[in-house]
């Protein structure tokens, strides 16, 4: 014969209060229904529960030790409830997913402070990986999704752009593009790169950009990190394609020189991936809703700045 939480519930009630009515009053149910559920969890497990002493009811020896396990039962049960109910509000429980390196390292923080400050019973884990590594974590299910540069062509995953993102040709400040405004993208053959690894979102975007324009970049180094290629640029061993992320600190202390290109547009999207067929979590999926809404927002606040300078050239001013 089978327990049922109900009857444990009922138990730690008259356990906590010394009386079968008073137990009913606190449960809404009548006190003979009260002692049917006791005496049917007793048959179940073969003990007897209670005595009578004077003429009210008294726990045995066998009845203490099934009533604190009642009562912790209970609270684990009541404290799952809690905690599926956070969770299917996406209010509570593990967001865990992948992000490159430069989306990890340059917008995560501030992407998560701002969808967990009234979620303060999250736990947030983020793996870092490049574009490649991420796509793969995400097929094979140890992330529900990840946050990746570039492009991803493969027809399980779904990919939705939630950033925009602008590439910049950097060069040591004594290079010789250094003192000039912009350059051709034909110009660049005659320089060595400094390059993320393989697999790098960041690497296939702005060389495939460059090998489109006729480019075919030679590779002096490779760095697993963009600040490692900042720090290589500045030291002199290459110029480097990076995104504007990653370098307008180092732009801005004149550690290295943006230089433009006139003829190679270097912009991109970044993307969430998933998988087609994989449901996401609440959780998950509250995430990239906070993500895709900000995107929209700046698309409208653009939207709305163009227009603010087009009534604005249409009227003379």
């Amino acid at each position: 014969m089978k327990i049922s939480f109900s009857q444990l519930e009922t138990l730690g009630e008259v356990a906590e209060r010394g009386s079968f009515s008073k137990a009913a009053r606190a449960l809404g149910i009548s006190q003979p229904a009260v002692s049917q559920q006791l005496a049917t969890l007793a048959a179940a497990l073969g003990l007897t529960l209670f005595s009578r002493e004077a003429g009210r009811p008294v726990l045995t020896e066998a009845g203490r030790m099934v009533a604190a396990r009642a009562r912790a039962l209970v609270g684990e049960t009541e404290a799952l409830l809690r905690e599926a109910e956070g969770y299917a509000a996406a209010r509570s429980g593990r967001l865990e997913f992948a992000a490159t390196r430069t989306i990890g390292t340059h917008l995560v923080p501030k992407l998560l402070a701002s969808f967990l400050r009234d979620r303060p019973e999250v736990q947030p884990r983020v793996r870092i990986a490049n574009t490649h590594e991420v796509a793969s974590l995400v097929l094979r299910g140890e992330v529900l999704f990840g946050l990746v540069e570039g492009t991803i062509e493969d027809p399980r995953l779904e990919t939705r752009p939630f950033a925009h993102d602008r590439m910049r040709l950097i060069v040591p400040p004594g290079h010789p593009f250094a003192a000039r405004p912009a350059i051709h993208a034909a110009e660049l053959a005659r320089e060595r790169f400094v390059s993320r690894e393989p697999g790098s979102g960041t690497r296939d975007h702005g060389y495939d950009a460059l090998r489109a324009a006729g480019v075919e970049p030679p590779i002096a180094l490779e760095l697993p990190s963009g600040e490692g290629i900042v720090r290589a640029v500045e030291a002199g061993l290459g110029v480097a394609v990076l995104s504007e992320l990653v370098v307008e600190r180092a732009i801005s202390l004149h550690r290295v020189a943006a230089v433009a290109i006139v003829d190679l547009i270097l912009e991109r999207d970044f993307l969430v991936l998933s998988r087609r067929e994989r449901p996401l979590a609440p959780l998950a999926n509250a995430f990239i809703l906070s993500l895709l809404g900000d995107r929209a927002s700046e698309r409208s606040k653009g939207a709305r700045s163009t227009a603010r300078k087009q009534r604005h050239r249409r009227s003379g001013r």
